[in-house]
Formats: C-alpha cells, sequence, structure tokens
C-alpha cells in the first residue's frame, strides 16, 4: 500500500513582525502576495490588508489598509473573509471566500450548544467580494490607493444577492447545489486568486467535484469609474488534486502554482501543483471541459490541529538560481509565534 510522500523540509525561514496588533489576525492568516520589497497578508474573519516590509531577513514595519477605505464595499461593517491576493501590473487584486458559514459549535456560551442557532448560517454577501486595488511606490515599498490619476480602486457590484461571481454559482446547473452548503461542509469556498491581464482565476477549496478540484476563470473589465464587470460566464475547469481542494493559487512565469489541501478543517495531506504554461491554456469551452491534471512538486509538512499551509508569496531566487515560494500557516504552532510576530517557511521549487 502506497503512503503520502514524507514533507520537503523548508529552504529557510522567514519572521514577520506584525507590532501591535490582535493575536487573532496573526493565527489566522489565510492569503498573502510579494511585490518586490513589501508582502502584503490578510487574515480570514477580517476587513483589512496587512503590509510589511523587508528589513534584512526579517519583515516588519507594519501597516495596516482597512478595505472599506479603499473599495466601495456595500458591507462595510461586516468580515470581508479575504481569502486570496494577487498583485499584477501594479494593481493588488483581492478576493473573498463567497461562502456561507456557520457558528462554531467551540465557541457557543456554557458549552451548550443551541441547535436552532447552529442551523442558522451566515450571509453570504459581505463574502461576495472580488476587487482591484491601484498600487503605488513611495519610499522603496508599495502601498494600495483608493485612485491614482485616473486608476481608480474598484470591485464586482455588491447587491442583495451577492456579486456577479455569486449570482453566477446560484445560476451553476454543477455549483447551485452547493450555494446552500456552507463552507469546509462541502459548500462553496473561493480560496486564491492569479490574476493574467483581464483574465481572472478563482480557487476552489470547496466544493470537490468527484474527488476533483475547482478552478473558476472569467474575464473583467474595468470602467472609468474603477468597477468591475465580467465580459462573460465563468468557465469551470476540472483538476486531477488527488481528492484535494485549493487553499490558494500563484502566477510564477507563465506557470499556475496551486496550493492544494483538505476542504474540510481537518489535519491532512498538503501539497503544491504547478500546472506549466497555464497563461497559454485558457479554457474554451464553457460546458465541456478536460481533466487537468497538474504536476505535483512539493510536499508540504502539517500539524495535527495546528500548522495548516494556507497562503502563499512567490520569493526571491535562491543562490542557485532555483525558484522559491513562502507557505504562511493558518492555525500556527506555539513555535512559530512570539512577540507579535510569525514564522512562514520558504519551499525551493524544482525545475
Amino acid at each position: 500500500m502506497s503512503a503520502w510522500p514524507e514533507p520537503a523540509e523548508p529552504a529557510a525561514r522567514v519572521t514577520l513582525r506584525f507590532g501591535d496588533i490582535d493575536d487573532d489576525v496573526i493565527e489566522n492568516l489565510s492569503a498573502g502576495t510579494r511585490i518586490e520589497h513589501t508582502l502584503f497578508v490578510a487574515a480570514d474573519e477580517q476587513a483589512q490588508i496587512e503590509g510589511l516590509t523587508k528589513s534584512g531577513t526579517d519583515w516588519s514595519d507594519h501597516r495596516r489598509f482597512a478595505i472599506d477605505a479603499l473599495l466601495p464595499v456595500s458591507f462595510p461593517d461586516e468580515e470581508a473573509d479575504v481569502e486570496g491576493l494577487a498583485a499584477d501590473d501594479n494593481w493588488l487584486w483581492v478576493v473573498g471566500s463567497h461562502a456561507r458559514t456557520r457558528p462554531k459549535p467551540e465557541k457557543a456560551p456554557g458549552g451548550c450548544i443551541d441547535l436552532d442557532d447552529l442551523a442558522d448560517l451566515k450571509d453570504t454577501r459581505p463574502r461576495a467580494l472580488l476587487g482591484r486595488i491601484p498600487l503605488i511606490e513611495q519610499g522603496g515599498r508599495w502601498t494600495p490607493v483608493a485612485q491614482d490619476g485616473k486608476r481608480r480602486a474598484g470591485i464586482l457590484k455588491q447587491g442583495k444577492h451577492g456579486n456577479a461571481v455569486a449570482k453566477a454559482f446560484r445560476r451553476d446547473p454543477l455549483l447551485r447545489p452547493f450555494t446552500r452548503i456552507p463552507a469546509k461542509e462541502g459548500g462553496i469556498d473561493v480560496e486564491g486568486i492569479a490574476v493574467c491581464g483581464d483574465r481572472v482565476a478563482l480557487g476552489m477549496r470547496g466544493p470537490v467535484i468527484a474527488t476533483h478540484a475547482l478552478l473558476i476563470e472569467f474575464a473583467v473589465q474595468a470602467k472609468k469609474s474603477g468597477s468591475l464587470a465580467l465580459t462573460a460566464p465563468p468557465v469551470r475547469r476540472l483538476l486531477a488534486l488527488e481528492g484535494l481542494g485549493i487553499r490558494d493559487l500563484k502566477r510564477c512565469g507563465d506557470d499556475l502554482l496551486i496550493l492544494a489541501g483538505p476542504t474540510t478543517g481537518l489535519s491532512g495531506p498538503c501539497a503544491l501543483y504547478r500546472w506549466r504554461d497555464w497563461v497559454n491554456d485558457p479554457p474554451h469551452d464553457p460546458s465541456r471541459v478536460r481533466l487537468h491534471r497538474p504536476e505535483r512538486i512539493c510536499e508540504l509538512p502539517f500539524g495535527r490541529g495546528e500548522d495548516h499551509p494556507e497562503g502563499l508569496a512567490l520569493w526571491e531566487d535562491d543562490a542557485d538560481g532555483a525558484r522559491q515560494i513562502l507557505v504562511i500557516c493558518d492555525s500556527p504552532s506555539p513555535a512559530r509565534l512570539g512577540n507579535k510576530a510569525l514564522v512562514a517557511d520558504v519551499f525551493r521549487l524544482p525545475a
């Protein structure tokens, strides 16, 4: 009987120093992206983006950017549940989970769980977030701003039924049943975004269809006001990831790197996959697709109830010229935490 391969050893470790912020943020990071000497990360159950600047081998000089100060969101007082960040052509893209969620039983007061309350699913509309924000360089670091000349921040319009992507999910005969199910129980759960010009790809932690993961792709058009619109209905693509869901995406040149892991909250196998030449392999038919088989390139370590790989950021090459990637863990182990800092791992990517 075959077993999962042994996880790779990190090539390096990086300390992310956040200064005086809540531990809940540091312990629940769900997305990341890097542009030169600036690293952006975000936590789920929050509505802000955190920025860090490279300082020697560490990252510090923490800055916080409220999403409602940058994007015209319709639900500024609600959590956006940011699950993906991408930097492309001096724009910072952000995506929410688009998920329904259930109250956590372990947080029930007095340990007594009201099953009626447990059945009351949270509204998905605040999490139906897809937007882009101009990035400007100031003093050697990058800063997101609401407007930079003619470049304006904008989102897919949010309304009483979410946004255009959420509406497309509900109209899709394959995905419609999963729009009524909470995330981490098999329901719709967007995690990860990759961008190439006007082409946008969203990774789906759930659902997994007949053991295959889903990648959702579409093209967007920006108006002069900055607001975004879909130019055609989203297209579904099936990926053979050995039963795992997508936890994050990163475009690496023409390739697409995929962080894959369990669809539920359990501790289980996590790995990096590479879809070679994804940029030159666009979707063609919205109803008939091929089963894509990305290459499994790196096994990632994970803990029991802790150290769940959750976010990626492209990193500088190592001394031998090999590409590297930063992996950020959700629910980090105590060994990774201390003094408002988090230790993340850097892994070498095979050629």
